[in-house]
């Protein structure tokens, strides 16, 4: 791996952990938001643009927003091994097309 390569790589991992611990920060309050919306049963979440008390939608949007947490835990603590040999074959495919 040459040098302005691995320096490129460098950047994005380190931007991919800083993406992640936002994504943990973010998605948690967003699931705590929604897990006290889910427990209440006069509260309404929208849903394309249309209020509703709907408990299975409130459930959906909990575990949806659960989502961010969780790939943020993996896009912070994953292997530099593993996020540098991803990164390394996305840039490389990028720049072959570019």
């Amino acid at each position: 791996m040459d040098e302005e390569l691995k320096k490129q790589v460098d950047v994005v991992v380190g931007l991919s952990r800083l993406a992640g611990g936002m994504l943990i920060i973010i998605g948690s309050i967003l699931v705590f938001f929604f897990i006290q919306a889910a427990q209440d049963p006069n509260a309404a979440i929208e849903i394309n643009g249309v209020p509703t008390k709907d408990f299975t939608a409130k459930v959906g949007a909990v575990i949806f927003t659960a989502l961010f947490p969780l790939f943020g835990i993996f896009l912070s603590f994953a292997p530099s091994n593993l996020l540098e040999k991803w990164t390394t074959k996305i840039i490389l495919l990028i720049s072959n097309k570019a």
